[in-house]
């Protein structure tokens, strides 16, 4: 359920953050944002209270890491606007967009709508811990295993009960595992499925830890060998400034497969 706590109260879920020092929390401290993000201010109490205390706890255990307010802001406007019922996340890390996600899902009431996808067993636990104890296990299945091994699609599926519609890739961050990534999921998305790619700008190359260029440069060569896929690549200004449309200077990639027989497309003859 929407929160129904005041709009006073809930903008105090962006300005105690504004405080902060640790890098997690710049995009409260900058760009005059007096205001709480559509994905937090859409928390019920109960969820928001378990959002503070994962932020205290996973700094706690090493700070860091999870997806943007931009990013997360951008999936719910899909997820949501459209009723996305089969999403496949590569790389959960300590759980934060998993929950994010899950929290979405159950505002919808759609079960088994996330099959999140990491290597790290240990993180994996934690994230699992976290999914538990926000009462998202039916919402939420979380598997360890590499998000590139070719059994991952069929193992997700299974779950899903259907194709992916949604892939959200933000898992090595590596040059040649991001290709393995789509040229894996690209083909197991469902006609007209959208896959997001965070830290795809120039800035986040450097996140590549074989220097060979990030996700980046994936995208950009496999792009060339897909030209029916429709993109978009959004860059950020690394400042976390407001010069640009989009805040986060990691990056968002948008990729859509094409429709099996748009409407209004002749029919084939047999």
């Amino acid at each position: 359920m929407p929160s129904t706590t005041p709009v006073i109260v809930r903008t105090k879920r962006s300005t105690d953050f504004g405080p902060r020092a640790h890098r997690r929390y710049w995009w409260h401290r900058f760009g005059g944002r007096s205001y709480a993000p559509p994905v937090y201010s859409d928390l019920s109490d109960e969820e928001w209270a378990l959002l503070e205390d994962w932020f205290e706890d996973s700094q706690r255990v090493g700070a860091g890491g999870e997806m943007s307010i931009p990013m997360i802001s951008v999936l719910q406007a899909f997820i949501m606007g459209s009723g996305i019922r089969s999403i496949v996340q590569l790389g959960h890390y300590k759980g934060y967009s998993t929950l994010m996600i899950g929290f979405m899902l159950r505002r919808m009431g759609i079960e088994k709508g996330l099959v999140s996808i990491d290597l790290d067993p240990k993180i994996t636990d934690y994230a699992r811990g976290w999914v538990e104890r926000a009462g998202l296990e039916p919402y939420v299945t979380l598997l360890v295993n590499d998000s590139a091994a070719p059994a991952m699609p069929a193992a997700a599926e299974a779950v899903l009960g259907r194709a992916p519609r949604c892939v959200i890739i933000d898992s090595s961050h590596q040059y040649a595992h991001t290709l393995r990534e789509l040229d894996l999921w690209w083909g197991a998305l469902a006609p007209g499925g959208m896959v997001f790619l965070h830290d795809c700008s120039e800035f986040a190359r450097q996140w590549d830890t074989t220097g060979e260029g990030g996700v980046r440069r994936a995208i950009q060569e496999w792009l060339a060998r897909h030209p029916e896929a429709s993109s978009m690549l959004l860059e950020g200004d690394p400042r976390a400034d407001d010069s640009t449309a989009y805040a986060d200077g990691c990056g968002l990639g948008i990729l859509q497969k094409p429709l099996a027989n748009p409407a209004g497309q002749a029919e084939k003859p047999a």
